[in-house]
């Protein structure tokens, strides 16, 4: 299911794009890694890897209907404040025509960042 959206990402307007709407508990995101520089600046290859860590943070961009209650605020908070901490090795990488989409099955979602004032 495709839908078009209005949204800010990382100082960048996308507007009226074509998004993937997820489905069967699946949450759309932008994984936050890391670019394969050295500590002086110099790029590495792409296909290099270096100890990367287990769990990084991603921005949720769209989540499925079904998916549990503790992720339904995502769907209606601002996009700055839509973080989540997830499992680096279980991001799906979808390919379809000259856009990349990420998708992660909630399962996999270990933490939700929160203000003080949520519950």
């Amino acid at each position: 299911m495709l839908t078009s959206v209005n949204a800010q990402l990382g100082g960048s307007m996308v507007s009226k794009i074509e998004m993937l709407k997820p489905v069967n508990r699946h949450l759309l995101i932008v994984p936050h890694v890391q670019k394969n520089e050295t500590n002086t600046g110099v790029l590495l290859p792409e296909d290099y890897n270096s100890d990367q860590d287990q769990y990084i943070e991603a921005t949720v961009i769209q989540i499925s209907d079904d998916c549990d209650k503790q992720f339904r605020h995502l769907r209606y908070g601002n996009i700055d404040n839509n973080k989540i901490v997830v499992d680096r090795s279980m991001i799906q990488e979808v390919k379809l025509k000259d856009k990349t989409h990420f998708i992660i099955l909630e399962n996999y979602v270990v933490g939700v960042y929160r203000r003080p004032d949520e519950s």
